[in-house]
């Protein structure tokens, strides 16, 4: 069995995260429908006393494995040094959520209009060596100028569920590339246990330049609930693992 200090040693803050951010959307269900809601305690409570083959952990990566005053994978693709000027010009209105009501796109036309500016200013420089380095850039501008930083603790996390075999789940809307950049900079493997369900660009095999974004429409805020279908193959797996073990 897992225990509670074990799992709070390896990333309580990370583990704290997604489990309030869980225990608030089930306590705002659960008050719409008159129902009693579980409580943090309980369903920290709940985790810690479960079986290694009992858990997956499926988990958003912009400040939540990175920390709350971390750049987001927008704000380093769209707002770097490393990226031409037409598409920080681009980007800067996007990235201005100083008055939410004057953003010029609303809901998934945001994340539209971003891999359309992209494909546009940015394809030829976008190759995947510039993502390598996008990833150690604060950005001059945008929700954060400070670089990309783990939250505490999620990096020994994330090795001991590799360890442990664990499935994760990290679906983002924002780069597939710029997470596994990310994490590899920093040493964190991506083991044949994780999957990250997220925007991918595509490059071209001789020239490494951008030729595309997928999928089509894009993976954002405002459509995760299309989680499961776009990984349905991971769902059914996770659940003979579980099965088969017991």
């Amino acid at each position: 069995m897992l225990q509670a200090p074990s799992l709070l040693s390896l990333g309580a803050c990370a583990v704290a995260a997604g489990v309030a951010a869980h225990v608030a959307r089930r306590a705002l269900l659960h008050r719409r429908s008159g129902t009693p809601a579980l409580g943090f305690d309980a369903a920290l409570a709940r985790l810690s006393g479960s079986s290694v083959e009992d858990l997956i952990l499926i988990v958003d990566f912009d400040r939540t494995l990175t920390d709350g005053d971390s750049a987001q994978c927008h704000d380093v693709i769209g707002a770097t040094s490393l990226v031409p000027e037409s598409l920080r010009a681009g980007f800067a209105p996007l990235l201005d959520f100083s008055d939410p009501a004057k953003v010029p796109y609303k809901g998934d036309a945001w994340w539209v209009r971003a891999n359309e500016l992209l494909l546009t200013h940015a394809s030829r420089v976008l190759t995947p060596e510039t993502v390598r380095r996008l990833v150690h850039e604060a950005p001059l501008f945008g929700t954060s100028t400070q670089p990309m930083q783990l939250r505490p603790g999620a990096a020994r996390l994330l090795a001991r569920l590799s360890e442990l075999d664990v499935p994760v789940l990290i679906v983002s809307a924002g780069f597939a590339d710029i997470i596994a950049a990310f994490l590899a900079a920093r040493a964190v493997p991506l083991g044949s246990n994780v999957r990250v369900c997220s925007n991918l660009l595509v490059h071209d095999a001789a020239s490494g330049q951008l030729t595309g974004i997928e999928p089509s429409p894009p993976i954002t805020g405002c459509n995760k609930q299309l989680t499961f279908e776009r990984n349905r193959d991971w769902f059914t797996t996770t659940h003979r693992r579980r099965r088969d073990a017991s």
